[in-house]
């Protein structure tokens, strides 16, 4: 069975000025892939995300769709009153596309008896360096959160050193749902995986063993559909050759 290879919005969140994240959409189906990660960066993005029922459709013919929460979901809330109005939409938008997955920072994790309210999959994320979430804070929230899983982000990875993702692999191998896929060049992450280092690729070996899907979630500043879907077909084809 091939691997999924899914796309996340927060790629080409830059393509568009409207805080409604469905217009991104558009592009996002011109790239043949399995699944979509809708990416709210901000609370502002959720309350402003108006789906069409043409991408309704799309989305729950998908294999593989997941949510974002805005990156600072507690952190920026007024209150606990607006966490529980930002998972509540979060949660309704999760049934009505048949997402798989919610992604949570770990620093913006609601409370377990919060998020045990809801009944969607959360995974929290390894982040870059400058976060201070190191691997063993990692494991202090999975002891806090056992039933929640692990988006490992190569990028975020990099950034701590090249023997980072090794480490986050071997400890949580099993709780790996996902795969944010990107590279980090000149210390900046989420940059495009055919300009990586050979210590990069040395870096996300790890990754071809593991069956987690692929998402997609590079920064693309520049307005290129050509180079877009490009960098699309490159990941894909680096997997399809490690499978042969």
């Amino acid at each position: 069975m091939s691997r999924i290879i899914s796309f996340a919005t927060g790629t080409i969140r830059r393509w568009d000025k409207s805080r409604n994240r469905n217009d991104l959409l558009t592009y996002v189906k011109k790239l043949k892939v399995d699944g979509v990660e809708i990416t709210f960066a901000s609370k502002e993005e959720l309350y402003a995300f108006k789906l069409s029922k043409q991408n309704e459709n799309w989305l729950r013919g998908l294999k593989y769709v997941t949510i974002h929460a805005p990156f600072k979901l507690v952190r920026k809330a007024r209150d606990e009153e607006e966490v529980m109005k930002q998972l509540k939409f979060i949660s309704g938008l999760y049934i009505k596309i048949k997402a798989k997955n919610v992604i949570i920072h770990p620093r913006d994790l609601p409370q377990p008896e919060t998020l045990k309210m809801f009944k969607f999959k959360v995974s929290t994320e390894n982040l870059p360096k400058r976060s201070h979430v190191s691997v063993s804070d990692l494991e202090r929230i999975f002891k806090k959160y056992p039933k929640i899983g692990l988006c490992l982000d190569v990028s975020h990875a990099y950034l701590w050193s090249k023997h980072e993702a090794r480490k986050l692999v071997a400890k949580f191998d099993k709780r790996i749902t996902q795969i944010h896929f990107s590279g980090t060049y000149r210390n900046k992450e989420h940059q495009s995986i055919r300009i990586v280092t050979k210590d990069f690729l040395y870096s996300i070996s790890p990754v071809f063993l593991l069956s987690a899907p692929i998402v997609i979630e590079g920064d693309t500043r520049s307005r290129n559909k050509k180079s877009l879907k490009e960098e699309v077909e490159y990941i894909k084809h680096m997997f399809k050759d490690k499978e042969n």
